[in-house]
């Protein structure tokens, strides 16, 4: 029905109402029609108010068309249009500004140690101070701790050493930064195989294969694996490498990865074979030299080791392997050392 049609209902029945009212009639009729009437022009009058109201406000309809019942029967014609107004002027009140908890922090700087400052040692300074035992622990703590901070190749023969110290101290904090090394390639590997197990791929499983020989490698490089746990580590090494290069045989990496691998193991043959084809393949010359320059001086060949080294030399090589080259090419008068070598052997 019409909204303005129950709204003119309603005020009709609300006059009408008023009008019984005012008969100066003393009877209990009277007062019960004045009711009746004034009941259901608030009746019509809620129904026609509830579609004035705006929108946000007209839910729950059934409460909201009882609230404006009760305001227009209790409180004749002034109730409904009170909560009317009240509703019209609530719907264009101003926003309330909402203050935001938050607020833009600048990130502090970062401090090492909010107690000491930060201590740097050089490799011969930390090897120094840990191997004199009249130094005070906590100096030679700190210098162990600084073995964190320098490659494991360099750092865990330095560490293996300190578990043979005489202070507690060094023996428990050298074997707890081997023990988290270890433990943290072997998590390293236990997740590599199970990726392993559920690759279905040919790529997928090249990329799991190749990462357990890294793996096992990093362990033998680092010096973290010793006695029988380095052979298991360097089998494991070759067969994981064998078995990605069966599916990419010409991945230079693990040709390469493979060959120090075999010097490791001291099958010089293979992996001087091993390291050749990988710089067929496109691995720099530079890198391979220094391993097969190692085989041939373990096989006592000082000619191909000098001759090696000398073409070694055109190359920019690292302050140790200059060294090297400069004792065996540039130092003179040893040509004769070498041939005198060859005669002894």
């Amino acid at each position: 029905m019409n909204r303005f049609l129950l709204a003119s209902m309603g005020l009709l029945l609300d006059v009408s109402a008023v009008a019984t009212i005012s008969l100066k009639i003393g009877s209990d009729w009277v007062l019960f029609l004045f009711l009746l009437q004034h009941a259901a022009a608030s009746v019509l009058l809620a129904l026609a108010g509830w579609h004035f109201m705006p929108a946000k406000f007209r839910h729950p309809r059934r409460l909201v068309t009882l609230l404006l019942f009760n305001a227009s029967f209790f409180i004749p014609l002034l109730g409904l249009f009170g909560v009317y107004a009240a509703a019209q002027l609530s719907a264009f009140r101003r926003r309330e500004h909402v203050v935001q908890p938050f607020a833009h922090l600048v990130l502090p700087e970062f401090v090492l140690s909010l107690r000491e400052p930060e201590i740097k040692f050089s490799q011969g300074g930390i090897k120094s101070r840990l191997a004199h035992t009249s130094i005070p622990t906590t100096r030679r703590l700190q210098s162990l701790l600084a073995l964190q901070g320098i490659p494991a190749r360099v750092s865990s023969p330095l560490l293996q050493n300190m578990l043979s110290d005489a202070s507690d101290d060094i023996r428990l904090v050298a074997y707890g930064l081997l023990d988290s090394r270890e433990k943290k390639i072997t998590a390293q590997i236990h997740a590599e195989l199970v990726n392993l197990r559920s690759a279905e791929s040919k790529e997928l499983r090249l990329i799991g294969l190749k990462h357990l020989a890294e793996l096992y490698w990093e362990m033998i490089y680092a010096g973290l694996a010793q006695g029988d746990l380095r052979t298991h580590a360097l089998n494991q090494a070759l067969y994981y490498a064998d078995a990605a290069l069966h599916l990419e045989k010409e991945d230079t990496g693990l040709l390469f990865l493979k060959g120090r691998a075999l010097l490791e193991s001291g099958r010089y043959e293979e992996a001087q074979l091993i390291l050749g084809l990988a710089v067929s393949h496109g691995l720099p010359e530079s890198r391979a030299l220094p391993y097969i320059v190692e085989i041939a001086f373990n096989r006592r060949d000082y000619r191909t080791v000098q001759d090696l080294l000398s073409r070694l030399a055109g190359y920019q090589v690292t302050p140790i392997m200059k060294s090297a080259i400069n004792f065996w090419v540039s130092k003179p008068g040893h040509q004769e050392l070498v041939s005198l070598k060859e005669n002894i052997v």
